[in-house]
Formats: structure tokens, sequence, C-alpha cells
């Protein structure tokens, strides 16, 4: 399973219970089951098909990767990163690793299916970046847009609460017109009704 951490998260940002949050600090996109309540949207929305529910087991859980939380929390680096030996797998700032691939492929033109890391852009930019022999899609990952499913969503929101926006207020000048005649309808009838001797006045 791939290990994905984004930059604007589809899974936080579509958890009605909050149940996934993104640490401002870290950038770890982590499950809090306490709040969970098991609706799996949030496999649902993620284009990387990250979150995965435990279906077996008596308390089924969100799993995926979280850096080593813990490890971070000591100043130490993920379990993954700290073991390899060829360093294939390393950890640090965004800045710094996007540094890193760029003069790893530029260093070796003709290992890289293409000079450029996976996740600098894709989406909306990852914090989990890939270097590749072979085509990005032939490991799994998908071809995206450069803006993250957030961000797609709320413009569409705007756009549609914009159009609302003039109907609404066509809506709203003709209720208060249809308020100011009924207002002098009433007026009228009772103007009528003191003339007519139908009512006494007062």
């Amino acid at each position: 399973q791939q290990c994905m951490h984004c930059v604007d998260p589809a899974c936080v940002a579509s958890c009605m219970f909050k149940a996934l949050s993104k640490d401002a600090n870290s950038g770890v996109v982590s499950w809090n089951p306490s709040r969970c309540v098991g609706c799996r949207y949030c496999e649902i929305v993620c284009p990387y098909r990250i979150p995965r529910f435990q279906w077996s087991g008596m308390n089924p859980r969100i799993v995926k990767c979280e850096f080593c939380k813990d490890r971070l929390a000591q100043r130490q680096s993920p379990a993954c990163t700290s073991v390899c030996p060829t360093h294939a797998v390393i950890f640090g700032k965004r800045a710094d690793l996007l540094r890193e691939a760029s003069a790893r492929t530029k260093g070796n033109p003709h290992r890289y299916f293409e000079d450029r890391a996976f996740g600098e852009h894709e989406g909306g930019g990852t914090q989990v970046l890939y270097l590749s022999r072979i085509s990005f899609q032939k490991l799994g990952l998908p071809k995206l847009s450069n803006e993250s499913i957030p961000a797609h969503s709320l413009k569409w929101q705007k756009r549609i609460y914009t159009w609302m926006l003039a109907p609404t207020a066509a809506y709203a000048v003709l209720v208060g017109l249809l308020s100011k005649r009924w207002r002098h309808h009433e007026d009228h009838m009772q103007e009528n009704e003191i003339d007519t001797g139908l009512r006494p006045q007062l």
C-alpha cells in the first residue's frame, strides 16, 4: 500500500466528524478512532485510495501511514526511512525533498521515467513524493490536475452560490414589493370601511 499525505487532503475535508485531521507542524494526516463512525467516505474521496477500512475484527479501524508519529514526537525519523540502507526512502522537509528529487533526476537523466517527482503539483501537492523508473500510472498513482479536490469542490460551491445570488435577490425584491402593496391594500380597505360607515372611526 502506498503512503500519502496531501498538502490539502480530501479525506480531512470530507470527514464530517473530524475523525481525520492534519497536524499543522508535521503535516501528518492521522485518524482519531473516538470520532470515526465507520462511514468510509474517506475511502471514496481519496484519489490515492490510501485510507483502508479493516473489515475483519471486532473493532474495525481506518488504517493508513501516519509517518510513525510516535517516533516523530521523539524527534526520530519514520521507521522505514531509518532502516533503508540505500536511502531509497528518505524523510525531511518538503522543500528539501523536492531539491533532492531534482538533483537525483538531473544527475541520472536515464534512470527515471520522468525528470520530476510525483506529488510536487498533483492534486494540489503531496508531502510524500515519488521518483520512478516506470510511469507513475504503472505504480498505481493516478493522473490528476494540479488542483486539490477540496479546492475544486469549494470553487464549484462558490459558483453555485453566485448563481443563486441573483434569483435570491430578485425573490427578496419581489417579496418586498408584494408586502408593500399588501400593506397599501389593507390601508385602502380600512379607509373605505370608515368612509362607508361599516367601521366606526376612533
